[in-house]
């Protein structure tokens, strides 16, 4: 199990320092005047695009994570989240229990585990589902990298939805993902500095 385990995390790295890498020189230009970088790929099989944002936000990548990761406040900054609860953590890993709010259909329930990895001032969080009544799948990264005196975050979601209406609501994706990563750049910039 520690071989299985050393070789996810290696993983985790490794599609990290890819992402970091493969940004230009006018990449980062643009992202120290402030603008964002977006990423929709289409996925074959797939109704949802994986979308990847990347942005400089304040404070150091451990501050960010440690404020991200405290789940239980989610739902005060994450729109739509209307409950958001530890269910177990097991070393760096951490169940976390999730209702949000739904425009027609009834409100999504889901689990997901979350797993945080440290690379010296770096910091990766991942997450997989662990059950859901109306998700196949949700998996992502959240990424803060040490990047001039701030962080370096890049956010990266795809969900595949038990839903074969799904297709109607694909082109509020990007969007809802774009208007949720301010929110939650808004909170971290405001409050993770003040973690203690």
């Amino acid at each position: 199990m520690k071989i299985l385990t050393s070789v996810l995390l290696s993983l985790i790295s490794l599609s990290a320092f890819a992402l970091r890498t493969n940004l230009t020189a006018a990449d980062l230009e643009k992202l120290r005047k402030g603008q964002e970088l977006e990423k929709v790929e289409e996925l074959k099989n797939e109704v949802f695009p994986r979308v990847t944002l990347i942005n400089i936000i304040p404070h150091t990548p451990k501050e960010n994570m440690k404020t991200f990761t405290q789940f239980e406040n989610h739902k005060k900054f994450i729109p739509g989240v209307t409950k958001s609860k530890i269910v177990k953590v097991n070393g760096n890993q951490t169940d976390v229990f999730f209702e949000m709010k739904m425009p027609i259909v009834k409100n999504t329930k889901y689990t997901t585990r979350h797993t945080i990895v440290y690379e010296g001032n770096n910091a990766i969080l991942t997450w997989d589902l662990v059950k859901s009544e109306q998700l196949k799948n949700t998996k992502g990264m959240m990424m803060f990298e040490e990047f001039e005196g701030k962080t370096l975050f890049t956010y990266v979601t795809h969900v595949t939805p038990d839903s074969s209406m799904a297709w109607t609501v694909k082109g509020r994706v990007v969007p809802d993902v774009k208007a949720t990563m301010k929110e939650v750049r808004s909170y971290l910039a405001k409050t993770a500095g003040s973690t203690k």
